[in-house]
C-alpha cells in the first residue's frame, strides 16, 4: 500500500488531542411556513441569521487594476479572471488565501488583497472574523453557503459556466511574536521562510476536507443543478449549495523542530550516535519519545506487504510510518486529527491559521459565499439523498 504524505509548517501540534472535534448540525428550528413548504429550499437555498459575504468577481481580459488597488484593504470582493482553466492558458493558478487571526478581535469578514495571482502577483486574501459583534470568540466554526451568480457566460471547457473551489489540504499556521493583531497571511513566510514563531509543527498533506475527499473540490455551475450541461441556459440565479465540509479538516499531525523550513524528515529525528543519518531504525527518537521496532515494521507492511530490512529508509516507508505513529496513542510526538473546523486548528496555540484555495474558473462572472456562524445561526441541513 502506497501512501502520499508530505508537510507544511503549522504551530504547536499538542493542543490537538484537546481540541479536535467534529462539526455538529446547528440548533434546528421549523423550515417549513404555514402551508408545509420548505422555506429555505423555496427561496435561494441559504439559511437565515447573521453572516459575512464574500464576492467572487470575475473579470475579463481587458480587466487591468493597479496593484495598490488590489492591495487595499476593505470591502468584500475579489476579482479573479473569467476564465482560469487549463485551456485559458494563464501561468499559474490562481488562489484565495483565507485565514483568521486570533488576535486580531474582528467582527467582520475584510478582504486584504482583492486580486488574485493573474493582476497583482500575489494571492487574494480574505479574514474572515474571529469574533462576533458582541465580541464573543466565534469557536464552533461556521456554515458555508455558495451559489453562482451573474450574467450567461459560456465555459471555454463546458456548455455551461462553472466555477471549482479546491482547498489545499496542506493547511498553514503560526504563532506570531508580535501581539498587535495586525498580521495577515503573507506574516507567517517572508521570502519563503517562516518568520517569529514561537513553536513548530506540521500537518501532513494526505489530510483530507470532508466535502472534498477525492480532492478534487467543488464545481459550483451557474444554471445546472446536478454538472449536465445543457443547451438552453435556465433563467434566475442558482439556489446556494452548502460547501461546509470545503472548512472541515481532517489528517495526522506530528511535532517539528526545524525553524528554517517546517519539514518534517529522516534528519529530524534524534539518530543514534554513529548510525546512518539518512535511515531510521528502532530507538531513534521524536521530540524525546522513542519509535520502536514494531512501529518500524508496520510501516514497512504498509508499503511492501512484508517486512523488509527492518529499516525506514525511503520516502514511502517515511511516510507510512507518521501515519503509524500517529494512530499510536502512547506516541505523543504525532496525533490523528478528527473533523475539525479548519480555522480551530491547535486551538490557542497559534495566531494564524491559513487555508489557501486554487480558483478555477470557466465562465462565472459572479460566485457569492456567505460564512455563517454556528453560534448565532439556527439551520436544519436535509436529509442526504
Amino acid at each position: 500500500m502506497t501512501i502520499t504524505v508530505s508537510v507544511v509548517i503549522i504551530g504547536a501540534i499538542f493542543g490537538l488531542v484537546a481540541i479536535g472535534y467534529e462539526m455538529t448540525a446547528f440548533a434546528a428550528k421549523p423550515q417549513e411556513n404555514g402551508a408545509g413548504k420548505d422555506v429555505i429550499a423555496n427561496s435561494n437555498g441559504m439559511p437565515s441569521g447573521k453572516h459575512y459575504n464574500l464576492h467572487i468577481s470575475g473579470k475579463g481580459e481587458n480587466f487591468s487594476p493597479e496593484i495598490s488597488k488590489c492591495r487595499e484593504d476593505g470591502g468584500n470582493t475579489i476579482f479573479t479572471p473569467l476564465y482560469s482553466t487549463v485551456s485559458a492558458g494563464l501561468d499559474e493558478n490562481q488562489t484565495i488565501s483565507m485565514y483568521v487571526n486570533k488576535k486580531s478581535n474582528l467582527d467582520h469578514l475584510v478582504v486584504r488583497d482583492h486580486c488574485t495571482q493573474e493582476f497583482d502577483g500575489n494571492h487574494a486574501q480574505v479574514q474572515l472574523p474571529d469574533r462576533l459583534n458582541d465580541t464573543t470568540k466565534i469557536t464552533e466554526g461556521m456554515w458555508v453557503f455558495a451559489r453562482a451568480l451573474g450574467g450567461p457566460d459560456k465555459g471555454h471547457d463546458e456548455t455551461d459556466s462553472n466555477i471549482v473551489l479546491i482547498p489545499n489540504p496542506e493547511v498553514e499556521a503560526c504563532s506570531l511574536n508580535g501581539t498587535s493583531g495586525e498580521e495577515d497571511a503573507s506574516e507567517c513566510f517572508v521570502n519563503g521562510q517562516k518568520q517569529d514563531f514561537v513553536k513548530l509543527g506540521f500537518v501532513t498533506k494526505n489530510g483530507i476536507y470532508k466535502g472534498d475527499p477525492d480532492k478534487n473540490g467543488t464545481k459550483l455551475y451557474r444554471y445546472t443543478d446536478d454538472g449536465e450541461t445543457s443547451s438552453k441556459p435556465g433563467k434566475g440565479a442558482k439556489k446556494a449549495v452548502d460547501i461546509t465540509g470545503l472548512f472541515i479538516w481532517s489528517g495526522i499531525g506530528c511535532v517539528d523542530g526545524l525553524v528554517q523550513d517546517g519539514q518534517l524528515t529522516i534528519s529530524d529525528f534524534d539518530i543514534t550516535q554513529g548510525a546512518n543519518d539518512s535511515e531510521l531504525d528502532a530507538g531513534d527518537t521524536l521530540n524525546g519519545t522513542a519509535i520502536t521496532q514494531d512501529h518500524v515494521d508496520a510501516a514497512e507492511i504498509a508499503v511492501h506487504t512484508a517486512i523488509e530490512d527492518g529499516l525506514i529508509t525511503t520516502d514511502e516507508e517515511f511516510e507510512a510510518l507518521l501515519v503509524v505513529l500517529a494512530q499510536d496513542e502512547t506516541f505523543e510526538a504525532c496525533v490523528v486529527v478528527n473533523e475539525t473546523w479548519v480555522f480551530n486548528l491547535f486551538g490557542d496555540n497559534v495566531d494564524l491559521v491559513i487555508q489557501n484555495h486554487t480558483i478555477v474558473n470557466d465562465g462565472v462572472s459572479n460566485l457569492q459565499i456567505r460564512f455563517y456562524p454556528n453560534q448565532t445561526t439556527t439551520f436544519t441541513p436535509p436529509p442526504p439523498s
